[in-house]
């Protein structure tokens, strides 16, 4: 759709709303026709306002963009960082670290991969970015736990994964 300024022999302008959508000039709606100059442009604006009714188009007031910039920051309750953690995500599963049934084994591992801090600092990245509340005395208890009862499982899945990577390994060094 779209407005168009059509001059008869008299000098006379009608404005109307033209549709060619299927090829062929097609009128809408006559808004009306003068030969006054203010007319003309009013009533060029109100063709254009009905053309935005049919359309259903919005029209979007960018020139206070300070007012519209404070409303939109005033409306995030909370950022989520999720690219690294996917794509971290992606590999710890591919290397086969997911056979390993807790949870919170591979949130510190990726957090620590993605942030390399200390326990106390990565409980309060995990809350603050991942909101996951969890203890830095929950941590050191799951990392013994770690240690005694799933070592032997981690190395193996880490073996594992570099033997395929590389089809052979001559050292391997134990911790």
């Amino acid at each position: 759709m779209f407005v168009r300024q059509k001059r008869n022999k008299s000098g006379v302008i009608s404005i109307q709303v033209i549709d060619k959508s299927s090829d062929k000039y097609k009128v809408l709606k006559s808004i009306g026709s003068s030969s006054d100059d203010l007319e003309i442009q009013a009533l060029i604006v109100k063709a254009q306002q009905w053309v935005k009714e049919k359309t259903g188009d919005l029209v979007f007031d960018f020139t206070n963009h300070q007012h519209h910039t404070e409303r939109v920051l005033a409306g995030i309750n909370q950022i989520y960082v999720a690219g690294t953690e996917l794509l971290l995500g992606k590999l710890f599963d591919n290397i086969g670290f997911n056979q390993i049934p807790d949870i919170l084994f591979k949130q510190l591992v990726i957090a620590r991969l993605c942030f390399p801090l200390s326990k106390l600092k990565t409980t309060d990245y995990l809350s603050k970015y991942h909101f996951i509340d969890v203890e830095v005395q929950t941590i050191y208890r799951y990392l013994d736990k770690l240690h005694k009862t799933q070592i032997q499982q981690v190395q193996q899945i880490s073996y594992n994964h570099t033997l395929e990577l590389l089809k052979s390994i001559r050292v391997v060094f134990l911790m």
